[in-house]
């Protein structure tokens, strides 16, 4: 982690926030945050101001039992975010699974017991990025014709889908498996809170999703999630959120296209096909 002096974060809005200290680029992050001192500083583009105050506003008064949570950092004059910037307080640890998939499936769970009494934002209902569209697709509330390169697993994975009984929503973080961080003597700690309005456990399918396409997960790694066929139809629409929002990076926000990650959502389905075989032997 390198020293820098960067102009993309105004020295204002450090003042703001009243940290002290050299502003240092974070690893990851996508280039957009910084630590100052004990405050890690993001960037928040216009359009997720919304978001990002909600997100502090839940953050900065929720407790879990088990889980460190990082408080949100309210500015000199009472704002969570100030000029396009948000900051939080330093948390300790590791980040990346690095098979601690138990772990991070026990934080999850603790988080959004903890969670599962807050409403729905309005915002989530009108938000457009890759990932919305991921989530709308996934869950019959959106179609979307999706690129040549994609067609063939987009319609596997489709081929697996089933309804399902209703499962009541809630707030869930849609992002753990690789927002977990670990240190030794502390609880895991919970960073880049990506909220949606899904299941519960549906947030536990998409940590099973994220280990087996990004994270070397092993087919063991569906049976810590849950061995129920609910399950298995909310990793089913896991990977089809995973799959429609790479279409959209690569279709709209011009990602390269890359085969190895079709070839990593070929894996993740020859494990979930297996799955569904066994059940009707």
């Amino acid at each position: 982690m390198a020293s820098v002096g960067h102009p993309s974060l105004p020295s204002f809005v450090i003042e703001a926030f009243e940290a002290k200290g050299e502003v240092v680029a974070a690893a990851g992050g996508m280039g957009t945050s910084y630590y100052v001192g004990n405050a890690v500083f993001k960037h928040v583009a216009p359009q997720d101001e919304v978001q990002a105050v909600w997100c502090a506003s839940v953050f900065d008064g929720l407790k879990v039992d088990g889980v460190r949570i990082p408080r949100p950092l309210l500015s000199s004059q009472g704002y969570y975010v100030v000029n396009g910037w948000s900051a939080s307080e330093f948390v300790s640890g590791e980040t990346g699974p690095h098979d601690r998939w138990k772990q991070i499936l026990a934080t999850a769970r603790a988080l959004h017991k903890a969670l599962s009494e807050i409403p729905c934002p309005e915002f989530i209902r009108h938000r457009i990025s890759p990932w919305a569209t991921g989530d709308r697709v996934a869950w019959d509330e959106a179609t979307i014709e999706p690129l040549e390169e994609l067609r063939q697993p987009f319609e596997r994975l489709k081929s697996f889908k089933q309804c399902i009984d209703h499962q009541p929503s809630q707030i869930i973080h849609a992002d753990l498996a690789g927002n977990v961080l670990f240190s030794d003597g502390l609880d895991p700690a919970v960073i880049d809170f990506s909220p949606s309005w899904r299941p519960g456990a549906y947030a536990d399918a998409i940590v099973v999703a994220d280990g087996l396409l990004w994270y070397g997960g092993q087919e063991s790694l569906i049976d810590q999630g849950s061995s129920g066929e609910v399950f298995l139809q909310l990793l089913v629409r896991a990977l089809l959120f995973r799959l429609i929002a790479y279409n959209e990076l690569v279709r709209t926000l011009q990602l390269p296209f890359s085969q190895l990650e079709v070839g990593r959502f070929d894996s993740a389905m020859d494990l979930v096909e297996q799955r569904f075989t066994e059940r009707q032997d």
